[in-house]
Formats: structure tokens, sequence, C-alpha cells
């Protein structure tokens, strides 16, 4: 009976968006995470083991994801919270708090390679906690419009996004020197496998999806694997470019791809690096919106649902106390942070809760089935 409640409470209150808008949230979320690619406290490999990290970096998230494709064949249209709500109310608000906090923290992680970018790069003398202020502020009021607006945002974004990165693909193309690339697996397996499963750890957008999925109309895993390729074969073209371009120099600089974008110019036209830090804010922008909009979705379901506002303000502003008060020690625990950490930390939320979720889910869905007969 308690299902039947919740069920009729959100019946026809939630907001949907169509799966290419899901497609074109879920690309600019990951394609924000390569371009802030830095190469401070990464691991060194030769530059042309970049190529068969994609391919490792692509087989790593598809075994992530397979809770999340369980939770889409056997409860569509349900988020974990939902899910973990036939089990039992309580596990339903812890689970909502979990992945709130979850979120909360990829919010703030954004923030604070936004801000590493902005204090580095485009306002190096100045003082970004302005630039960080009116960022949250934005964020937080652009969460508040909901899941349709940050959708649309998202299309237009990235029609601007695939237009600026083909105006620098384009005036890279004559500065391309096959010499610049190095051996592929020159020092073994290991560190383009390794480089593999550090960028599969960094794909939060399988854990985005268990809270996106039941928001979507028509089939979400199209979005999901049109996703995932475009992706892979993005990056690719970029790690050519990259380092076709610039060889083992590219290594050596905190943005590497920033670098490439200086010295892109075709014609008259100069300065794309200008076109890609406006376009890299703007997709910062939404992917902190997003994550602010999915946490405020998730307590809602197990608290009060008249703090929508108070819950998206609230968040923000504790990333913005943390990121201005505590951003150096937070980056630098962010940078620190050693891989079987980050890969038992995201496997957690993408696959160890879920599972345990669903497990509960279907033992007490299968305990009623067994009293009914």
């Amino acid at each position: 009976m308690r299902i039947l409640v919740r069920l009729v409470m959100h019946m026809g209150k939630t907001p949907k968006i169509g799966m290419w808008q899901l497609f074109s949230v879920i690309l600019l979320s990951r394609l924000l995470t390569l371009l802030t690619y830095t190469s401070y406290g990464a691991d060194k490999m030769q530059n042309a083991d970049f190529f068969p990290s994609v391919l490792f970096c692509f087989v790593f998230v598809l075994l992530f994801s397979v809770m999340l494709f369980v939770q889409q064949k056997k409860y569509p249209q349900k988020d974990l919270t939902d899910i973990a709500y036939i089990a039992s109310p309580a596990l339903s608000k812890g689970t909502s708090v979990c992945y709130a906090l979850f979120f909360l923290l990829l919010a703030l992680t954004t923030l604070t390679r936004l801000e590493l970018f902005v204090s580095t790069i485009v306002f190096p003398d100045n003082d970004s906690a302005l630039f960080v202020f009116i960022c949250v502020l934005a964020s937080c009021y652009a969460a508040s419009l909901g899941i349709e607006a940050i959708g649309r945002t998202s299309t237009i974004s990235l029609v601007l996004f695939g237009a600026a990165f083909l105006f620098i693909m384009i005036a890279m193309a004559d500065k391309i020197d096959f010499v610049n690339f190095s051996p592929v697996f020159f020092d073994g397996v290991m560190p383009p496998l390794k480089s593999g499963l550090n960028a599969a750890t960094r794909s939060v957008e399988v854990v985005m999806l268990t809270a996106l999925l039941p928001k979507v109309t028509g089939k979400p895993m199209r979005a999901y694997a049109a996703w995932l390729v475009t992706f892979s074969a993005f990056t690719v073209a970029v790690f050519f470019f990259v380092f076709g371009g610039l060889g083992d120099f590219a290594l050596m600089q905190l943005f590497p791809i920033h670098s490439m974008a200086v010295l892109s110019e075709v014609g008259v036209f100069q300065r794309f690096d200008v076109l890609l830090t406006g376009i890299w804010i703007l997709t910062a922008f939404i992917k902190i919106s997003l994550l602010l909009y999915l946490q405020t979705e998730l307590l809602q379901k197990s608290f009060r649902r008249a703090w929508k506002n108070g819950y998206i303000w609230a968040a923000g502003a504790m990333i913005l106390i943390v990121q201005i008060g505590f951003g150096d020690w937070f980056s630098e625990f962010f940078f620190s942070t050693t891989l079987p950490v980050r890969t038992l930390a995201y496997a957690a939320f993408a696959l160890i809760l879920p599972g345990i979720i669903m497990l509960a889910a279907h033992l007490k869905g299968k305990k009623q089935h067994e009293t009914v007969s």
C-alpha cells in the first residue's frame, strides 16, 4: 500500500526530458572531465599509450554499468530511492542521503577543477573568489528551474561545443607531425590499463544515470550507448590532435587541451582558446546545476518536497563555503587520492550499493509474494 501511495504522490509531477537531451547532458558532463584533464598528479606514460587507454576505459565503463543495466531492465521508471522504498522506507531515506552527498561531492570537485583553471589560466593575477560566487549563484538558480531547462541548455551548448572543437581541429590539422607520437605499449600494457581505469572512475555519469533514468522519455539506454561511443571517439580525436601537434610537450602542461587551443589559428581566426574557455565555463555551469538538481530531487522524495529550493541553496552555500575556505586543501586531497581508493569509492556507488538495494527489493517482493500465495 505504501508503495502505491508513493507512486500516486509523484504521478504527473515528474518533469521529463527527451533521450537526446539526456545524451547532451551526460556527454557535456563527461567531456568537461576530459577537457579539464591535467597532468598534475597523473601517472606518467608514453603519449601513444593514451589511445589504447580509451579502449580500456570503454570496457571498464561497461563493467561499472552492469547494475545500471539491471536497474533499467527490472525497474524501469524507478530511481534507486524508489527501488529501496520497496524494501524499506528507512533504506530509501538512507539511499537518498548517500547519493545526495555523493552528487554534492561531485559538484564540489567540478567547481574545484574549474577554479584551478580560472585562477591559473584566465585570471592568474586576481582572486577568483568572486568568479566562484557568481558561478555557484547561477548554478543554484538554473537548478531551481528544473531538468527541462537544464536539458534544453545542454542541447544548445553541445552544438556550440561541437562547432568550437571542429574549428580547433581544422586549425590544428596542418600542425600534426606523426614523429611526435611515441611507440604504443613501449612500457608494457599496465600504464594504459591503469589510465583506462582511472578515466572510467571519472565517468560519474553512470552513477548520475541511476537518478536520471526515470526522468527520460523514450529509450534512455540508447542515449547511454550513444554517449559511450561518442565520448570514446571524441577522446581519441582529442588525443590525436593534442599529441600530434604538441608531442610530449603536452604532458608538461597543466592543461594540455587548453595549450592545444592556444596554438590553434586558421586564416584570420586566432585565439580559439578564448572560445574554448567560454564553452568550458558554460559546460561546468551546466554540470554543477545538474548535480545540484539531482541531489535535491533525491532529498525531496524522502523528506519534505516543499523544501526544494532550500535543498538547492543549502547545497550551493555548502560547496561555496568549502571551496572558498578550504579550496587549497580540498584540491590537494582530490588530486592526491590514489587510484585504488577512487576505484573502490566509484564501485561502491555504481555497483555495490545499487546491488544491495535491488537485492533487498527483490527479497522483499519475493517474501510478499510468498505470503500472498
